[in-house]
């Protein structure tokens, strides 16, 4: 707790040890696990299947010397548990520090690594399972402070679902996906039905979230720089996903649906509900059968949107949408997020006290079914 609220923050991350796939991953994989190698160049990074994770070339690269500077020295605030490898002792001694009583914990490489086209759906597979185990280990240390997103190989619909069910009984919070077109699929897409349905009947939220330089389409691919990228592909692609879902049945279908968007700011938000709307008051369901309520009406029994603390639009998301439906993340530890400033930021709003705890606390405990500590 802090200064009297109860904070999750929803958007956390693993910096996983190189070594851990290889370690965790099934042996009938064990040469194929991603790791450590020449990308050309000179460098050196993560591979898989002869390749890097992330795109290092063309548009939205991640190949820059200025750009991976500056993650550098932003990552000199959390030296003192990178010396420690950003193990669990580390990262509860920083919640402690800031009054942080859950993180919900998603993957670094990991999600660079569903941004990939797989030849062999059967390593990816392997790799989100070898990941899960790993993180279902790491977050069973303080399992309801430290709350683990599954990686789910929505590449292959049948693996997803087998994964999703094995880590869900497992412990797993909820699951992680991201918002990009795999295999030429928007997320209303037919095949992923049986998804979304198995999902629905698990009942624990899907957390959309995406990450940088992938080889899937993305936003950020008109961009010539990974910062320029970065900019437009994580909302616009957070508001594409959310359109989808709305726009072509997906939670009409499946109401029960819980969707998160994470790593995407909120202030889009109510410009975002704003232009659904004119566009059902304009054609209403036209080309959209499966669209039988307005579209805030979705969004609002079934979604909940990540702000950061720090974001000036703010007080206009919560007096034009409402405080229930957003909630909090700061990225912890990646180099361009709001840990630890963002909390103040958020504390310091120009909103109400109870908008602050619902966006600190209520809402994503709602969301999640989180007991107070």
């Amino acid at each position: 707790m802090r200064n009297g609220f109860r904070i999750v923050d929803t958007d956390c991350h693993h910096i996983e040890p190189p070594e851990m796939w290889a370690e965790y991953i099934d042996p009938a994989f064990a040469d194929q696990a991603p790791a450590p190698g020449d990308m050309g160049g000179g460098k050196t990074g993560m591979l898989v299947e002869g390749e890097p994770i992330a795109k290092q070339d063309g548009n939205y690269p991640m190949d820059s010397e200025e750009f991976l500077d500056a993650v550098h020295e932003g990552m000199q605030k959390f030296q003192s548990s990178r010396d420690q490898g950003f193990d669990v002792t580390s990262r509860l001694s920083d919640m402690e520090e800031e009054g942080v009583d859950a993180q919900v914990i998603y993957p670094t490489v990991g999600g660079q690594l569903l941004g990939k086209p797989f030849r062999d759906l059967d390593l990816l597979s392997a790799c989100c399972r070898a990941y899960n185990d790993w993180s279902l280990e790491y977050c069973g240390a303080a399992p309801h402070q430290l709350l683990m997103a599954a990686m789910l190989p929505i590449q292959s619909c049948e693996h997803a679902i087998a994964e999703a069910r094995r880590t869900s009984e497992k412990g797993a919070a909820c699951f992680y996906v991201r918002p990009n077109p795999v295999e030429g699929r928007n997320f209303y897409h037919e095949d992923l039905d049986p998804l979304w349905a198995a999902l629905e009947e698990i009942g624990k939220p899907v957390c959309i979230h995406d990450s940088g330089s992938p080889y899937l389409p993305s936003f950020g691919d008109r961009m010539h720089t990974h910062t320029a990228g970065h900019i437009v592909a994580h909302p616009f692609e957070a508001m594409v996903a959310m359109m989808s879902l709305i726009w072509f049945g997906v939670v009409e279908k499946y109401p029960k649906l819980k969707i998160v968007h994470v790593e995407a700011d909120a202030g889009w938000l109510p410009y975002w509900l704003q232009r659904m709307e004119q566009h059902f008051d304009f054609s209403g369901s036209a080309e959209h059968p499966l669209l039988k309520r307005r579209p805030t009406e979705y969004f609002k029994s079934n979604f909940l949107v990540a702000c950061r603390g720090d974001e000036m639009t703010l007080p206009a998301a919560v007096e034009l949408v409402g405080d229930d439906y957003i909630t909090f993340n700061t990225d912890y530890p990646h180099a361009d997020g709001t840990w630890p400033s963002g909390f103040a930021s958020l504390e310091n709003q120009p909103i109400g006290e109870d908008s602050i705890r619902k966006i600190f606390w209520d809402n994503a405990a709602r969301m999640f079914e989180l007991s107070a500590p």
